[in-house]
């Protein structure tokens, strides 16, 4: 094995360890994110243009899938919402809505416009209120720092919040009907699962009764 190939080993160890020990720390933190069957927490954020949006607002036309990536600093955050704007079409053409939600942070690399709004979740407000942070340990830090990530700031000294990735989908009440909690925020999106849970919440919902129409 050359030199090079032995570096290229050890990186390749040292990642995956790091990235476990990550997950380990992300995975107790999950265990009380939102679930199927809860109410989702109501938000208002704004993307990099400054404009709002409301989640009650797209409730009111319909379901919504909520995609929380990690950010711009992670290529694998990157590979996930390109991964999602991909299947965007699918999800309008089924009659929801859906928007990218992290923590603000600039891009490793130029990337291209995606079809739904990237909004800013300041402060990781939102993450947290869905259950979506966890704490990183103190010998990850300096090497997410190199990546470029800042964490939020906290009342508790000493805590280091991290996104965890997961995507929910929202019935139009505001109930989960679905949640992907991503700790191995190395895996693929799970399009298909996502598309067929949208169309059965949407075949539910043609089969409900409709009520009287007006005479007038």
């Amino acid at each position: 094995m050359s030199t090079i190939e032995k570096g290229s080993s050890t990186a390749s160890r040292q990642s995956d360890a790091d990235a476990e020990l990550a997950m380990a720390a992300a995975s107790k933190a999950a265990a009380s994110a939102l679930r199927a069957g809860a109410r989702a927490p109501l938000f208002t954020l704004a993307d990099a243009s400054g404009r709002r949006i409301a989640l009650e607002a797209l409730l009111s036309t319909g379901p919504v899938v909520l995609r929380f990536f990690r950010g711009a600093w992670c290529s694998f955050g990157e590979h996930s919402v390109a991964e999602f704007a991909s299947m965007h079409q699918d999800v309008v053409s089924l009659g929801a809505s859906a928007v990218a939600i992290a923590p603000p942070s600039k891009p490793t690399v130029p990337s291209d416009p995606v079809p739904m709004p990237e909004l800013q979740d300041i402060g990781m407000k939102v993450a947290r209120a869905y259950g979506l942070a966890f704490d990183l340990p103190v010998g990850l830090r300096p090497r997410y720092e190199a990546l470029g990530y800042t964490p939020p700031s906290t009342k508790r000294a000493g805590t280091w919040l991290v996104p965890i990735p997961a995507t929910y989908l929202l019935d139009r009440d505001g109930t989960v009907a679905l949640a992907f909690i991503d700790v191995d925020y190395r895996k693929r999106f799970e399009a298909a699962s996502l598309l067929s849970a949208l169309k059965a919440v949407q075949a539910r919902h043609a089969m409900l009764p409709r009520g009287p129409r007006s005479l007038i």
